[in-house]
Order: structure tokens, then sequence, then C-alpha cells
């Protein structure tokens, strides 16, 4: 073997070795490390080549060096998402109480949600779906996280901590998750209805547990949500939410059901304004409405659409709007807001291209956004169409893409808690949406394609990381 001069020692990286090769003519650099093998019974060694010496130029081996770039790489990601467990472990500290004796904690709080997040944009909420996926990626997220849990959970304990946390309290949680995915448009339309889950009908329950929620519609992003009770009102608890919400220069819908007058005040109060449509359980401001359109020739009307649907019909929808001033004083007076506000007429005229036949249908509504605006026909038109965001964009899809309604269970938290869990990954596919129509300008993948993608841990978690950096 030849030997090592002090100039060829000078040359090689720190903690290397080198080894002459006749055959080569060459010296190769390597790092020598050693490990007990079972098979052998005894320590063996592991030799991991650096690079070669060739007249006296020292030269870095390629395999060597990705090893190295995966390395760091792998470094910038564990110290990126190590983040996101401290973000949340912060969050979940300052929101939620974990009630359990810290000395018998087996799965810490913030790594069990944390999983659930994950799990959660793949559409995987269920108790089992989210402890197989603590199983399947396990690997993975030690990788990342280096105190992350050795074994296994099961999805009885997931499904205990899930009921464990207060609703009110996971919500707060969500709160603060959710508020980077909103972006402060000028003007935006926030609607108000409820959602029934289905299978969770019990006993004497006809339609199942059901849940009331705000709903964001330029953000796609749930704001906030309430179970209402088999004998609460649903018109109490939208009332009583909007004390919890920044609605501040929103625009709020909500149909015939929550157009209360206590719901319009406190809205008012709140810097927010209402458009909230009109049935006959007000007969008085229904029929005064009407007549106000028959009497009135000074409406402003403006087209919304024309769409050829199905079955050889052409659909027509216009917006005509009178000044709130037109109602009797006695109205003017309970509804605030409403003296300097709009009434609306949303007419939808059908006609059958086969027979010619014309039909149509009128819809009312009231709203304290300023009648002297001069946009205010689209203003109003804008509100009215974008309140059926919450039935086809967040009811919808979280049924079909959620099974939201397929969701069994008699326990109230649980209940709250995962639908929260679904209406959080919603929100986050929807800002991974918008961000890729504003890099590519095409339009966005659509949610199952983008929930197939998350369900790598590894997406996921950049998903997530990319949340909490913001």
């Amino acid at each position: 073997m030849m030997a090592v001069s002090k100039e060829i020692l000078d040359l090689i990286p720190q903690g290397c070795k080198v080894n002459w090769n006749e055959q080569q003519q060459r010296f190769y650099v390597y790092k020598s490390t050693y490990y007990y093998s079972k098979e052998h019974k005894r320590s063996r060694e592991q030799r991991t080549q650096v690079g070669t010496i060739v007249n006296g130029v020292f030269t870095y081996a390629k395999s060597y060096l990705l090893k190295q770039q995966i390395k760091d790489l792998r470094q910038e990601v564990r110290s990126s998402t190590a983040a996101v467990v401290n973000k949340t472990s912060e969050i979940l500290s300052n929101e939620v109480i974990d009630p359990r004796q810290a000395a018998k904690v087996q799965y810490p709080l913030a790594y069990v949600y944390l999983v659930a997040l994950l799990s959660s944009l793949s559409g995987q909420t269920s108790c089992v779906q989210i402890a197989d996926y603590w199983s399947n990626h396990r690997a993975a997220l030690e990788t990342v996280f280096e105190d992350f849990p050795k074994q296994d959970i099961s999805h009885d304990t997931v499904r205990r901590l899930l009921m464990l946390i207060d609703p009110e309290q996971f919500q707060s949680f969500y709160g603060r998750l959710v508020e980077p995915l909103l972006h402060k448009f000028t003007s935006r339309v926030v609607a108000v209805d409820g959602q029934a889950v289905k299978a969770s009908r019990r006993g004497g329950e006809r339609a199942g547990k059901y849940i009331l929620t705000f709903y964001d519609t330029e953000n796609g992003i749930a704001l906030g949500q309430k179970l209402i009770g088999n004998k609460e009102n649903e018109i109490t608890h939208a009332t009583s939410m909007v004390e919890g919400l920044d609605l501040a220069g929103c625009i709020v819908t909500a149909d015939a059901l929550n157009t209360q007058e206590k719901f319009a005040s406190a809205l008012i109060q709140k810097k927010a304004d209402y458009c909230l449509a009109v049935k006959q359980n007000h007969k008085s401001l229904f029929y005064d409405i009407q007549l106000s359109f028959m009497d009135r020739t000074e409406t402003r009307t403006v087209e919304i659409e024309k769409v050829e649907l199905g079955h050889g019909r052409i659909e027509t929808r216009k917006i005509s709007v009178l000044p709130g001033s037109c109602l009797s004083a006695a109205l003017l007076k309970k509804w605030i807001g409403l003296d300097e506000g709009t009434i609306i007429k949303a007419t939808t005229e059908s006609i059958n291209k086969t027979t010619g036949e014309i039909s149509s249908l009128d819809r009312y509504y009231i709203s304290s956004l300023n009648f002297l605006n001069t946009h205010i026909a689209e203003q109003c038109a804008r509100a009215v169409r974008r309140h059926w965001g919450i039935e086809n964009d967040l009811h919808y899809v979280l049924d079909v893409n959620f099974y939201q309604d397929r969701t069994q269970c008699k326990n109230a938290n649980y209940l709250q808690n995962r639908v929260l869990l679904n209406k959080w990954a919603l929100g986050m596919i929807r800002k991974l949406q918008k961000e890729e129509e504003t890099e590519t300008g095409k339009e966005a993948k659509s949610v199952k394609r983008i929930m197939a993608k998350m369900q790598s841990p590894t997406a996921a978690l950049e998903a997530l990381t990319m949340l909490i950096s913001e």
C-alpha cells in the first residue's frame, strides 16, 4: 500500500480516511462508521465514499454530493415544518385546555391534531382514517419530527380526544388557523345558512343534527359554526354568533328564516350590511315591497345573466331595486338601516324554446346597502347571487367529497369538531386553488384532484407550512 503523505492528508475533508487503489492509480477518500451485526455477532465497518484524489487533485464523488444535498434539504424541511408543530402547540395552549393529567399523556395534543389536520386535507376525517394515517405515515413523520411518538395511535384514542375538547375552544383554535387564509376584499359577501348531518339522526329527529354556518363566499372559508339543539331555534343562534365574528365591511346574506329585526340590528352594530330574503313569514313587509314595485316606475334594473338550460329552456335573471324609503314609516322604524337602504326584486324568467311558454318567479329582499350608491343594482345582484355559494361551494362539496352527511355519531362535541376539520381542510384546498390560478393563469385543479395529492404527508406538510408561515 502506498504511504500517504502529509500533502495528501491536507487535501481530504476532516474526519475522512484514504485508501490507495493500485489498479486505478488513485486514492479513494471515505468515511468509516461501525455498527453491530447480529448476523456476524460483532462490529462491522461501513464505508461511505466521499471522493477521489488523482494527480494531487481532490474531487468529491457525485453520489456523496447528492446525499449531502438530500440531507441538507431534509434538515431544511425539518426546521421549517417543526415550526408547524411549535405554532400548533402555541395556538392550542392559548385556545384549548387539555383536561388530561400531564404525567399520563402518551400522545401530545399538538401531534394528534397535526395528524388530524394533515389527514383531513385528503378527506380522511373519521377516527379510523386518522389513526390509519398516523400508522401508515409514522416513519415519514418521525424523520421530520424527532420527538414524534414511536407507537401507533388507536382510533378510540383519536375519538376520545375529539370528544374531549370543548367545541367552542376548538372553534377558537380553528379561527386562529384560518385567519391567514382570509383576504380582506373591499366588500366580502358572507352567507348564513344551516346544514343537517343526515346520518346523525337519532330517535325522533327528522333530519339529523343541524349546524348553522357563517361562510365567506369570496375566500371560500367558513368563519364559524354552531350546533342547533333539537329544541333550539336557529334564529337566536344566528344573532348570538354575530358577536364573535369580524364582519366589518361585509354584506351578510340570509334566507327568510333569519330575516329578523334583532339579527339585522346586530349586523349594523358590527359595521356590516345585510341583504335578507323576505317571504310571507313577514306578511306586511312582503306585501309592502311587492306593492312598491307595482306602483313605482323609477326602478333600476340590471340583467345578471342569460343562460340556456337543459330541456330547451332559456333562463334570464334580473335584479330591480328601489329606495327603502318607499316602505311605510312603521316598517322603517322596525328595520334599522332600511330608511337609507334598498328593497330588491330578483326576477327569474324562463322560456320554453319548443312551446314558447314563459314562466316567471319574483323573490324579494331588504338591504341596508345605501340606495344612493352609483352601482347599487350591481351590488345587490352580486349579494343575491353569492348567497348560493354556501350551498354550492360549501354544503354540496362537504357532502360529496368529505361524505359529511354520512357521519354517524351520538356525541355532539365529536360531531362539531369533526365537521370543523372538514371545513378547515376545504378552506385550505380553496386557498391552494386560488394560488394555482394566480401562478398559472389557468383554472385550478378540482377539489378531488388536490385531495388525492394531499394523501402524501410531504405535500400536506408543505401546504400546512405555507399556511403557518403567512
